[in-house]
């Protein structure tokens, strides 16, 4: 699903991640030596991260932060849940399967609280309701969950023996689409699209979310172990990144810029306005009191939806999530305060 679902540049090399610590010698050697792997390449959502980490935010709770782009073959979560790593960014896919594979990860913070999955069409084909994808080329990625779909074709009376899907590799999928390659894809509602018009090709986009699908979009998370043997440690990292998150929503352009030196194809102003829609997205009920906060039935809709894949097992709502550092931390509430009083 989200891991293949907007277009990425190159793969970047783990070191090219690495920034000089803005503590003092003294303070850093005190300070605790970091892993965390995202899900993409670096573009906008992960600004309030790599941007909170140039700003020091990360160090100053005493974290000295590595970010690591993410691996091959969805092993994030093994990483993190082996020990090797200590915190990560996972879209809610395959944070499921990896749970359901008996991998011993939490989720200790919710990041985007709804799906961002959407089909992408050309203004120009005129396809612009479901029920207008009938006999349609859709792009598509093996990662993909095709129950993500199923809400939206129903809408449309049609089923997934009405659409042809076409497997595609990575990145290929904008390309494929401005060629007429494709009739739709498969994509981030404000990641392919908004690429799409910024190169001249207005689109149409249906929504997932609009169409009933319901399910977590991404979350942070950490081992079952670390929770246990350094709590401490965790709470300072999930109150660096809200830090980051409060910090981010003022200074957008200045977060992307941070990323744009991790990942020069970007474009600052594009990915300055997909920064600014992710952060309309957080303001979600899900976060009305408190950012972060999930719930034991929006994780039992998430389940439902990733079940539709051969799960070895199916997980229970309440060995997916914590609440506690989200529930203890003013920086929480204030976020979210800021999100629902909102102008820029």
């Amino acid at each position: 699903m989200f891991k293949a679902t907007h277009s990425v540049g190159p793969m970047i090399a783990a070191g090219t991640f690495l920034c000089a610590s803005l503590m003092s010698t003294g303070a850093a050697s005190a300070a605790d030596n970091v892993v965390m792997r995202i899900n993409f390449t670096p573009w906008a959502m992960h600004a309030p991260i790599i941007g909170g980490k140039a700003m020091g935010i990360y160090a100053k709770e005493g974290i000295d932060l590595e970010i690591r782009p993410p691996s091959g073959g969805q092993q994030n979560e093994v990483f993190i849940g082996s020990g090797r790593e200590q915190f990560g960014l996972a879209n809610s896919d395959s944070f499921v399967k990896a749970r359901a594979s008996g991998v011993p990860v939490v989720a200790i913070m919710g990041d985007q609280p709804d799906p961002p999955v959407a089909i992408i069409t050309l203004k120009k084909s005129g396809i612009a309701e479901p029920k207008q994808m009938k006999g349609k080329k859709l792009s598509w990625f093996q990662a993909n969950v095709k129950a993500q779909v199923d809400p939206l074709l129903k809408a449309g009376g049609l089923t997934r023996e009405d659409v042809e899907f076409v497997n595609l590799a990575r990145g290929a999928e904008v390309q494929m689409l401005a060629a007429g390659k494709v009739d739709a894809i498969w994509g981030f509602s404000y990641g392919q699209a908004l690429t799409l018009e910024n190169k001249g090709f207005p689109v149409n986009v249906m929504a997932g979310k609009d169409y009933g699908l319901v399910n977590y979009g991404s979350l942070f998370y950490t081992s079952e172990q670390l929770l246990k043997s350094n709590p401490d440690l965790v709470k300072r990292f999930v109150r660096a990144t809200l830090k980051s998150l409060i910090w981010a929503r003022e200074h957008k352009e200045e977060a992307v810029a941070e990323v744009i030196k991790l990942s020069p194809d970007r474009d600052l102003k594009l990915e300055t306005r997909k920064l600014g829609i992710i952060y309309g997205i957080y303001k979600s009920p899900d976060y009305r009191m408190r950012f972060g906060l999930m719930s034991d039935a929006k994780w039992q809709d998430t389940i439902d939806v990733f079940s539709d894949e051969a799960l070895s097992r199916k997980p229970v709502p309440k060995e997916m999530y914590t609440n506690q550092f989200v529930e203890s931390l003013d920086e929480a509430k204030q976020l979210a305060q800021d999100l629902q009083g909102q102008s820029n």
